[in-house]
């Protein structure tokens, strides 16, 4: 079975048990993001063997506005979020929008590449293998030998 699907499988029974808003934080919890400038932002799926990272940015207009650079156990997204309505005027504003910059402590090591990213329905979705090599997570340091 197709692990993407696992995934949304088990998000669409977890809501079935625990009600619509499972994944969504309350509005304290919104509030108190913002504030830590963590924005946009993001739920973290993972199965045995990939890290799915999924990010609310409502408003992008083009692929080129928004960068995505992944290290071993961070993900950067970094970009622009604009929405103009003509003849209205912002009288209340929920979700951030200009310039953003987030980073992501992921769960576990993942590889560098290959990764996938796509945009759906105001949603960056980026799918990440984890890097379940032997040994990854270590590093064989070298003992140099000094003198007196």
């Amino acid at each position: 079975m197709d692990t993407w699907k696992q995934m949304m499988d088990w998000k669409r029974m977890a809501e079935e048990y625990f009600g619509d808003q499972f994944f969504t934080p309350n509005q304290n919890q919104r509030s108190n993001n913002n504030q830590n400038n963590e924005s946009p932002l993001c739920n973290i799926y993972d199965t045995p063997q990939e890290i799915c990272c999924v990010l609310a940015l409502p408003g992008l207009n083009r692929t080129e506005d928004v960068e995505v650079m992944v290290d071993p156990f961070k993900l950067t997204v970094r970009g622009k979020l604009s929405l103009t309505l003509d003849s209205y005027h912002l009288s209340s504003e929920e979700f951030q929008l200009g310039a953003f910059n987030r980073e992501i402590h992921l769960p576990e090591k993942v590889l560098q590449e290959p990764v996938q990213a796509f945009y759906r329905k105001g949603l960056l979705f980026i799918r990440l293998l984890k890097d379940t090599r032997p040994g990854a997570n270590q590093r064989k340091v070298n003992l140099n030998w000094v003198q007196e």
